[in-house]
């Protein structure tokens, strides 16, 4: 059953004031004290997800602006997001399935209607991450551990079909070990294998299947001593081969004891990274965005430039989550904060005019 919505959205131009810290980021000011974690982009496609069922789009890489709520989400907290193609989007929502917050919502036409097309009600569900093969029309969506073993569910068909997926051959969990549903990048699908990072027992760790049909895993990383409220929160890709991998503890933003680690093999050995970031603090999402590796978490941003193996402080900005579109770079964070910079600024930033 589709929901439409009951109100026309207002497409609002974007203005911005410049952060008086570094220059960098620029504030988007729209009608929403939302908080936000679920953010992806295609093309000029924006999608921003959030608490109260909040939804925001943009077709123009940012220039102007809708926002949405959708009908019969007003309690739920959309923390991921995987967008299809211009018009198909499917919003996951991260809360206990016991209070009714295990579903997956999903626009065939842009975001004018919704449908459900998961709703988990049996309880211990709590919607992680999801990621998205574009090649195979296949996406996979990941739920905390039930009896100490993770959920991995199917998605076929543009969500027309979801199954489960028996994860035979899985590495035991610890006690209290799950992924965390920070910024929907716990999850990641790579050269043909799925990678799944971890947080909450004693040790953060890294598990990655052995094969496409996820019959086989091992344990890729087992180094770094964890708790209830840290461990590793995000993983991303520069290509195939090279990997980052970042978190820290929920709980200490300021500080972080969990290293910035990275893979050159396609996540087969990991290592920290040998240029040591100028703040150790809790990193709730890494993305690369050529020729930089970018950094962000509630207690500020920092970019990295590879070649010169340097780091530059962005911003003291609150952001969850960040993604890099053709010309910026978006971040969301808690009360409305919606900010971006454009690429050509960070370039300056590196490399300043004499």
């Amino acid at each position: 059953m589709a929901f439409f919505m009951k109100k026309t959205a207002i497409t609002y131009l974007l203005f911005f004031v410049s952060l008086i810290t570094l220059g960098q980021w620029h504030t988007i000011t729209l009608p929403t004290t939302a908080s936000f974690r679920a953010l992806k982009s295609f093309k000029n496609e924006i999608w921003i997800g959030g608490t109260k069922g909040t939804c925001i789009h943009s077709q123009d890489e940012g220039i102007t602006w809708e926002v949405k709520q959708v009908p019969g989400a007003e309690n739920l907290d959309f923390r991921d997001l995987i967008i299809l193609n211009e018009k198909e989007i499917i919003l996951m929502s991260a809360g206990p399935s016991e209070k009714d917050a295990a579903k997956l919502y999903k626009t065939n036409d842009g975001g004018q209607s919704w449908e459900v097309i998961l709703h988990i009600k049996e309880p211990k569900y709590f919607f992680d991450a999801i990621t998205w093969d574009q090649k195979k029309g296949i996406g996979y969506l990941l739920s905390d551990p039930i009896d100490q073993k993770f959920v991995l569910l199917k998605i076929l068909q543009t969500g027309n079909k979801i199954e489960p997926i028996n994860l035979i051959n899985f590495p035991a969990l610890l006690p209290r070990e799950a992924a965390f549903a920070a910024s929907g990048s716990s999850l990641l699908w790579m050269n043909k294998k799925l990678t799944i990072i971890s947080g909450g027992g004693h040790y953060a760790r890294i598990f990655q299947s052995l094969n496409a049909n996820l019959t086989s895993w091992e344990i890729t990383h087992n180094e770094i001593q964890a708790d209830t409220s840290s461990g590793y929160f995000t993983i991303a890709a520069k290509n195939k081969n090279h990997f980052w991998v970042a978190g820290g503890n929920y709980l200490n933003l300021n500080s972080s004891e969990i290293p910035i680690i990275e893979s050159k093999d396609g996540g087969t050995n990991w290592t920290p990274i040998k240029s040591v970031l100028p703040n150790n603090y809790y990193i709730e999402k890494v993305i690369w965005s050529s020729p930089y590796w970018i950094v962000t978490g509630p207690a500020g941003s920092y970019a990295f430039h590879s070649r010169l193996n340097q780091w530059k402080k962005l911003s003291d900005s609150h952001y969850h989550n960040i993604i890099a579109t053709k010309h910026k770079i978006i971040g969301v964070g808690a009360k409305g904060q919606i900010g971006y910079f454009d690429k050509s600024e960070l370039q300056a930033l590196f490399f300043p005019k004499k």
